[in-house]
């Protein structure tokens, strides 16, 4: 599979933007490619390690291959030329003054600068444009705004130019999903708390700002006072604005008053259902179902009404979905099979049982049901029957967490039994199909293969990070040159502004938003948003995870050379992940792996109950380590005393149990006490016995994906991984 496919032609591009795009061969004729990543190599494993399929239940001598298909062409806009270099090094500065509020350095640097980089003109007009505000130029601003509406009518950057003149009643009638128009509603309510169609328009057109439940609710106790008169319409937006907000409770009285359509019926019941009033949320999905039965949210409605109902009407809800071929029918079998078993309907059962796996073999639901099913098995002794269940089912699937889990396990048990050849081919097969999951890791330290094994957080490591910079598919020139140039937060920033009008992004675009959002600094969203295409089967998706930007920004090394996350070791910055686990000898992929599990690099967040920061330190445990070490202040939202504290907490529950990162990694999000009693209950004789008897799913569930993370930043930043996985598929 060519890393960098052929470009095809796409449909013409959405909305107002015009797009620039061309081949990615296109971008060796290009002048400026600041810090540009090589390519990823594409990983499959080497071929001494993969003989030996496993043949399937019910197949003799076939075997399940890796799953590939063909990648089709993705285009990315072309990076203009510049006529000189010297203009790029230009526009950072002016963008670093004006970052900081140096508008005199940030006009200077502006001098002449649209005629070098053409591409940017509506953006140095805006910068010199506000940074002629805050020196005062008013007049000076002015002729700025009005010639960027004349030059570039058409440009994201009119919004602002809009607001720079007042002229606020066109920018909300035109713009009103811009960013812009966002943060001029949010000021004038400040000023005018009681006007509510600020708050209609902030709630239809920005439902996600913070604060906006307050504001709702003012606005529907005016009403409820009679001051004023709401419409149905305006109900709908009362309520859509409380969903998004997750103000469950107020959600579903608002859409017991907003128009009667499937959605509204659904997301009332489901408000409901999450505020544990049972009984009006079955009420809602059972109107739901008579009046749109067919519908999307009717289907979601069967399952969330299944959930609170009695056996029997579950059965009677469930089984017209399950009498489908659509997605959600696999949950409904698998429902109807849970059902029936504690109904001690054995056969019924299993004829549903059978149906999942035939007619849904890779669905989410039938491996789930498999691993319940071959679990209890294997725990009542029947080895042979759990073991063709999870071969059956486990390598049925394609790349996801529960089919590897199942296919490790088929070879645990082989083990058992003594079959020693069988188990080795089993997770050989285990690591090529599932080869970036936490079971594709145990199979590869079961080989004997030199990956780590539970005691990997005291495992030294020599990482060799350079953060990818690729072109991105699906932006414009501008933002293309903005983001290759590492002007992060200038990317971001225009992106957002080019893409609000999309309703529904496709994957290019969703993938260029979360890479642009990671590398700007909204860590959490952004990686998410690439990790959601880490087990899709979208042929655009499994093209994109050819990329090494893509599995950087799932995989990233924030905060790893400093506290304040850059790459470049400021003399000046606080210490990163590299410095504090040197000092407290431990692995710093590891450490990495928790940060990304805890926290996705947010220095900010909070968790809900109450642990602070990149490493998630709870103000007690804070309290604790800064007497034990003698530190008089600390700020748990500050990076550096976060990341000293974390690797403090890390290094001491290593020491605690004898340097297994195993129960260290459990200790940390479980607490000390309760590893102790799993120890006396369940024993250590077998890890991996223990990682699954875990009593508490969050715990279970934590040191599996820390783990797993780990196996995937070693695959990434060490030469030691690159050189023996050397071609895995992604």
């Amino acid at each position: 599979m060519p890393l960098f496919p052929a470009p095809q032609s796409h449909s013409a591009p959405r909305g107002w933007k015009q797009r620039w795009k061309v081949g990615l061969a296109g971008l060796g004729l290009l002048t400026l490619t600041f810090g540009a990543g090589a390519a990823w190599a594409v990983y499959t494993l080497r071929p001494e390690l993969l003989s030996g399929g496993i043949p399937l239940l019910g197949e003799t001598g076939s075997t399940v291959d890796a799953i590939d298909h063909p990648s089709p062409s993705i285009e990315v806009a072309a990076l203009p030329e510049l006529s000189n270099e010297e203009y790029a090094q230009r526009f950072r500065q002016a963008w670093g003054s004006y970052q900081s509020g140096d508008w005199s350095g940030t006009l200077s640097q502006l001098e002449g600068l649209e005629s070098g980089i053409p591409v940017l003109a509506d953006q140095i007009l805006m910068m010199r444009a506000i940074a002629s505000e805050r020196l005062g130029n008013a007049t000076t601003a002015i002729q700025t705004w009005e010639q960027l509406l004349s030059d570039y009518p058409n440009s994201p950057m009119v919004a602002r130019a809009l607001q720079g003149l007042g002229r606020t009643d066109q920018l909300r009638s035109q713009w009103p999903d811009h960013p812009v128009t966002g943060d001029l509603l949010r000021q004038q309510l400040a000023q005018n708390p009681q006007d509510w169609s600020l708050v209609r328009d902030l709630a239809q057109h920005h439902p996600s700002s913070e604060g906006l439940a307050d504001h709702l609710t003012r606005w529907t106790e005016a009403a409820e006072q009679g001051q004023i008169q709401l419409t149905e319409q305006d109900w709908q937006v009362i309520a859509d604005g409380y969903w998004t907000q997750r103000e469950y409770g107020r959600a579903s009285r608002a859409y017991g008053r907003a128009p009667i359509n499937a959605q509204n019926l659904y997301r009332r019941g489901r408000s409901h259902h999450i505020s544990r009033e049972n009984t009006p949320a079955v009420e809602s999905y059972r109107a739901l179902l008579q009046a749109f039965p067919d519908s999307e949210d009717g289907i979601l409605g069967r399952r969330r009404w299944a959930e609170l109902a009695d056996s029997q009407t579950a059965i009677e809800v469930l089984k017209p979905l399950a009498d489908r071929s659509l997605p959600a029918s696999a949950e409904a079998l698998a429902s109807l099979v849970r059902i029936y078993t504690q109904l001690n309907s054995p056969q019924t059962a299993q004829d549903l049982q059978e149906a999942l796996w035939t007619r849904f073999p890779t669905s989410d639901a039938a491996a789930t049901l498999a691993w319940e099913r071959a679990w209890a098995l294997a725990e009542a002794g029947n080895l042979n029957d759990a073991i063709a269940i999870a071969q059956r089912v486990g390598f049925g699937q394609q790349d996801s967490e529960m089919g590897s889990q199942l296919a490790y396990w088929a070879g645990k048990w082989r083990t058992r039994q003594g079959d020693t050849e069988g188990a080795t081919q089993v997770y050989r097969q285990v690591l090529n199909q599932f080869p970036h999951t936490y079971y594709g890791w145990r199979a590869a330290a079961q080989l004997g293969l030199p990956v780590g094994d539970f005691s990997v957080g005291r495992m030294p490591v020599n990482v060799n990070f350079t953060p990818a910079r690729q072109p991105l598919p699906a932006v414009t020139e501008a933002t293309q040159l903005l983001h290759m140039s590492g002007i992060p937060q200038a990317a971001w920033q225009r992106w957002q502004w080019e893409s609000y009008g999309i309703e529904e992004m496709s994957v290019e675009e969703s993938f260029a938003t979360g890479i642009l959002r990671n590398a700007a600094g909204d860590h959490l969203r952004g990686i998410n948003q690439v990790a959601a295409f880490r087990f899709d089967t979208d042929p655009v998706a499994q093209s994109l995870r050819q990329r090494q930007d893509f599995w950087q920004a799932v995989y990233p090394l924030h905060f790893h050379a400093s506290a304040d996350n850059r790459h470049d070791q400021d003399p000046l910055s606080g210490r990163g992940i590299a410095q504090w686990t040197a000092q407290f000898n431990l692995n710093p992929l590891v450490m990495a792996s928790l940060l990304r599990q805890e926290s996705r690099f947010e220095p900010q967040i909070e968790s809900w109950a109450g642990a602070v920061g990149l490493s998630q330190v709870m103000p007690a445990t804070g309290a604790w380590i800064a007497q034990q070490v003698g530190l008089a202040s600390y700020d748990l939202k500050n990076p550096a005393d976060n990341l000293y504290l974390g690797a403090w907490y890390l290094d001491y529950t290593h020491r605690t149990y004898d340097n297994n990162t195993m129960l260290a990694l459990a200790s940390y999000n479980g607490g000390p006490g309760n590893v102790g009693s799993w120890i006396q209950r369940y024993g250590l004789t077998d890890p991996d016995l223990f990682v699954e008897q875990i009593p508490f799913p969050e715990t279970r569930g934590y040191v599996k994906s820390v783990l797993g993370n780990y196996w995937n930043y070693w695959q990434l930043y060490t030469p030691e991984g690159e050189a023996l996985i050397s071609q895995l598929p992604r």
